[in-house]
């Protein structure tokens, strides 16, 4: 069977295309319902952990799953009992310590564990208490405190303006450094680099502009429902929406493709929605914190979609430039799903899945094999 997009021949039951990845046979028509990190999902998914986990095969996701959701029961029993404080930790560790946990898991970090937590942790924390000193400064009284109007029209240009573009450059330096250095110079490292930097930061800015939250661990008189929504909204939502900006943009610039202004457009509109709504909305009390939630998962959401379909485009791209072709030569097994992979594949025939995507041990594995079998 020829593939029709890049003229390889495939085996006769093949489901995709080895060397590029598009579907054969059946699957020809719409490749955007097999994911190339997970060809079980479609492309456009609200799917959190095989988005910004792209190396977790298909067995390991519930327990990243598990993790993320014990996180955020055990935010919501402390907001319940009025203790914001506990809620705020263990809401903001919460996607930070999973995505250790992943880069540890995975050996995402390719022995060099030192220099991707300086990096995306240290690096992307001490940026996130410059962000959230700005933020503190720009709302004059922090943003805890309730008003009865909105901000003065210099005020909102600096939340919604100023504000989200400096949180856009700040979330691309750690990422960037990271992704420099050759054996971490691939789509799917920028990706997820891009989301433990996001997450950082975020948990460094939330701790300083609720800095006042802090000033004890025992109840406070705020209403429980209302300390919930800021936390699972500063916990889970902002994290992702910040990992999003900056896997964006920092996926396209390791790309080196012209599209990278139109990267940092889509970044700084993510992150001057979410700012835009924290200025604004926070008048409201109880029910602006129930807005700015509901505004920030939809913000989030949005940003998942466009790294899939960003990643999904890069490896679909990169398996028929010249670099793939030289440095694809795999053997063995996939991952995935168990069948043996084609000598210079970058997709799996039988399930899609890209090579790349693939734990990097796995990776070594069967470039070890290919180079045996040569």
């Amino acid at each position: 069977m020829t593939c029709s997009r890049c003229s390889t021949a495939n085996p006769e039951l093949a489901r995709f295309c080895y060397r590029c990845g598009a579907g054969l046979g059946t699957t020809a028509a719409d490749r955007t319902g097999h994911y190339a990190a997970s060809p079980g999902e479609p492309v456009r998914a609200l799917a959190l952990v095989s988005t910004l986990m792209p190396h977790v095969s298909g067995s390991r996701h519930h327990l990243y799953k598990l993790g993320l959701a014990l996180a955020g029961i055990a935010a919501l029993v402390a907001a319940g009992f009025g203790i914001l404080p506990v809620a705020l930790i263990c809401a903001g560790v919460a996607l930070p310590g999973v995505l250790l946990m992943y880069l540890y898991d995975h050996e995402v970090w390719t022995g060099d564990p030192l220099t991707v937590v300086a990096l995306c942790l240290g690096l992307a924390g001490v940026l996130g208490v410059g962000v959230g000193f700005l933020a503190n400064a720009l709302s004059a009284s922090g943003a805890t405190a309730l008003t009865n109007s909105l901000p003065s029209t210099m005020r909102l240009l600096g939340l919604c303006l100023l504000l989200p573009l400096v949180t856009l450059v700040a979330v691309q330096v750690a990422p960037a450094l990271v992704t420099s250095r050759p054996r971490f110079a691939h789509t799917l490292d920028a990706l997820t680099f891009a989301a433990l930097g996001g997450a950082s930061l975020s948990l460094a800015e939330s701790i300083v502009v609720q800095h006042g939250a802090f000033s004890s661990a025992t109840v406070h008189g705020t209403g429980s429902g209302r300390d919930a929504f800021i936390a699972l909204t500063l916990g889970f939502a902002k994290p992702v929406i910040y990992g999003a900006a900056g896997a964006i943009t920092v996926m396209r610039l390791r790309r080196r493709t012209s599209a990278y202004p139109l990267g940092l457009l889509e970044g700084f509109l993510l992150i001057a929605v979410y700012d835009s709504a924290v200025a604004t909305l926070s008048i409201y009390g109880d029910r602006g914190a129930v807005l700015t939630f509901v505004v920030a998962v939809v913000t989030a959401a949005v940003g998942l979609v466009r790294i899939r379909d960003e990643a999904h485009a890069a490896l679909l791209d990169e398996a028929t430039t010249a670099t793939v072709a030289t440095a694809g030569h795999y053997g063995g097994n996939c991952a995935e799903c168990g069948l043996p992979l084609v000598a210079g594949s970058a997709f799996c025939l039988a399930c899609g899945t890209a090579v790349a995507a693939m734990p990097k041990p796995h990776q070594q594995h069967v470039a070890s094999y290919a180079s045996t079998s040569a």
